[in-house]
């Protein structure tokens, strides 16, 4: 049967939607509903934009910034943008902001990091050794205008980056690709079924 995706494609963002929540991601994807907002998430997307156009240079980067893979896995056209990628050693990057700090067992279990080498193997032919994440502190900012005391301003912390190096397992991207077939189905199962209650 062929695959019918709502964008055409599958992402580790919506590969997580699906399995945390069916329901949110029929509102998001299917009914084209509000995606969630927070400024936690809008801080993440200026902190790339202002890596991007070098104003926080202590930060670790390699040639090639917000990389973007497009491939297709088993059947499943899938799509990855990739915070910082060294192609002559085929490592990449991923960057991660906020409060609590990151440790090497979470880590260890962050399937986003799993799901882009299995990208980068699909496309390259060769599976990555490793990749950092790196865990860039931020705080809250209470100023003393009123509304900044209400709704505090994410802003980045005086503390150090911690970089954690991540390795991968030939095991790991078999499993993923697995994963990412048995996910798409499932969407394209459920996105059929939608189409057809639209009629």
């Amino acid at each position: 049967m062929d695959l019918l995706l709502p964008r055409g494609y599958l992402s580790y963002s919506q590969m997580t939607c699906w399995k945390s929540s069916p329901a949110r991601y029929r509102r998001e994807y299917f009914e084209n509903g509000k995606k969630l907002d927070s400024k936690y998430l809008r801080f993440g997307k200026q902190f790339a934009q202002m890596l991007e156009d070098g104003q926080i240079a202590q930060i670790p980067r390699y040639s090639a910034p917000e990389h973007e893979i497009k491939t297709i896995i088993g059947n499943v056209p899938c799509l990855s943008f990739i915070d910082s990628y060294e192609p002559t050693e085929h490592i990449f990057i991923e960057y991660k902001t906020g409060k609590i700090p990151w440790t090497q067992s979470k880590v260890q279990k962050h399937e986003q990091l799993v799901f882009y080498a299995t990208a980068l193997k699909s496309v390259t032919g060769i599976m990555p050794q490793y990749c950092h994440l790196i865990w860039i502190p931020t705080e809250e900012n209470q100023g003393t205008e009123f509304w900044d005391k209400v709704d505090k301003r994410v802003m980045l912390s005086d503390k150090e980056p911690m970089i954690f190096k991540r390795e991968f397992d030939e095991r790991e991207i078999v499993r993923m690709e697995k994963e990412i077939v048995k996910v798409a189905l499932q969407i394209s199962v459920a996105y059929r079924a939608f189409i057809e209650e639209q009629i």
